[in-house]
């Protein structure tokens, strides 16, 4: 277990919470189109960022996974390939690898196969989607702990990523204590309409009471704009 106590804390919240007080600082984290491929799983580690390239068809095996025996326990791996959508560059023997290593999951600009073995390992796999045909002969290594970009975004090796059943993202290192007060907020924020709701008070007065159009206040903050 990762002893960190930021990622602890970050590890508590989920990702919409944290999107929104990544919203709120003006930080673009969110990954689009990668979606959780085993049910009930969810990580949260620091990045460790992989770039694939392609190459020709009768290209031969390029070794392009090996990367991985220098993944330090408690990463999250981070591939890019580009969307890629024909050529999976994870499967079995990386799940298996992965889960003995301590590595806490994956996050994939492209496809994964085998998820039969993903799913009994219990492992947390994000990918655009599923496809049994292998980046072997098709793809190379291109580096790694290297900026990647996926949706837009930009993924530095060392970025704290959270991933669940809503989506994935990530977090900029030298804001995260920022989004990490911003999002236990939100939260504190959330329970409080829904407390409020259960006692009878309408949606909308539950949100003006306790200021849903900017929850990553603190509740001293919420409780002194009521006050004014």
């Amino acid at each position: 277990m990762n002893r960190d106590p930021l990622l602890q804390r970050c590890g508590a919240l989920d990702t919409a919470s944290l999107s929104d007080a990544l919203d709120s600082l003006g930080i673009a984290g969110g990954l689009a189109g990668l979606q959780q491929q085993v049910p009930g799983t969810r990580c949260c580690g620091y990045a460790y960022t992989v770039q694939y390239q392609p190459v020709s068809e009768h290209g031969g095996f390029r070794n392009a996974a090996n990367y991985i025996d220098e993944v330090p326990a408690d990463s999250v791996i981070v591939s890019c390939n580009g969307g890629r959508l024909d050529a999976t560059v994870w499967g079995d023997i990386l799940t298996h690898f992965a889960s003995q290593r301590g590595i806490v999951g994956t996050l994939i600009d492209g496809v994964a196969r085998d998820l039969d073995t993903v799913a009994q390992l219990g492992y947390p796999l994000f990918s655009r989607g599923r496809f049994m045909q292998s980046g072997k002969n098709r793809v190379q290594l291109k580096a790694v702990q290297v900026p990647v970009r996926i949706s837009g975004v930009i993924v530095n090796p060392g970025d704290v990523i959270v991933a669940d059943a809503s989506g994935c993202l990530a977090i900029p290192r030298a804001q995260l204590e920022a989004v990490l007060e911003r999002a236990e907020a939100v939260e504190s924020t959330e329970r409080d309409i829904i407390l409020s709701i259960s006692r009878g008070l309408s949606l909308e007065a539950a949100r003006q009471l306790h200021r849903y159009d900017q929850p990553w206040l603190k509740a001293q903050d919420r409780q002194q704009g009521e006050a004014r």
